[in-house]
């Protein structure tokens, strides 16, 4: 007899996304800043699922960078409050098409891209050197800018030939996880499929 893999329905998945959710607003509630984060990436070789290991691999390595930019000593347990947290996955094929021509990112990997919430703690006020904040006020984030700049002011330490664009927008209403995860949701990916680094 063959052994198949088990399949959620949709209401199982449609939990879980509203638990992450339900996460994201309580790191949200505790302070944190939610990013809405799309990764777009050059032609990337080999099977659709290839492509979304590397996509998973390139946004893993973004987070390890964000990191080291944010605080300190990212491993260290005394840092780990501070650290980022990416809560989303892959996202399949949505074209946009400008002045009668498809744009090349939505047509590179036939549309596969990355959709990511990004949890940060409040850029810390440059008012005195980060050493000396910190003996006063506690450990701190090291960012001095909003992700989105920070992205653009930086963008020579994350991109390279296979992550094209990291486009940023603040969540400014709801946690954005529905969207986030709605290929998951929607029953095109698996659970495998959803990425949680912090």
């Amino acid at each position: 007899m063959t052994q198949h893999q088990p399949t959620y329905g949709f209401h199982h998945r449609e939990a879980l996304v509203e638990a992450y959710s339900n996460m994201i607003a309580g790191k949200m509630d505790e302070g944190r800043e939610g990013f809405f984060v799309n990764f777009m990436f050059n032609h990337l070789p080999g099977s659709r699922q290839n492509r979304m290991d590397a996509m998973r691999q390139e946004v893993e390595r973004v987070h390890w960078i964000l990191a080291k930019h944010m605080i300190h000593r990212p491993n260290h347990r005394n840092w780990a409050h501070l650290r980022p947290i990416f809560v989303g996955g892959p996202d399949l094929p949505v074209f946009k098409w400008d002045r009668g021509e498809p744009n090349r990112l939505a047509v590179a990997n036939d549309g596969l891209h990355f959709n990511i919430v990004a949890l940060l703690p409040h850029p810390s006020p440059a008012i005195l050197p980060s050493g000396i904040q910190n003996r006063l006020w506690g450990l701190q984030s090291r960012l001095k800018v909003p992700l989105d700049q920070h992205f653009r002011d930086r963008s020579e330490f994350y991109l390279n030939d296979r992550l094209a664009r990291i486009h940023v927008t603040p969540v400014s209403y709801g946690t954005m996880a529905d969207y986030t995860l709605k290929a998951f949701k929607h029953g095109r990916l698996d659970e495998d499929s959803i990425l949680v680094l912090n």
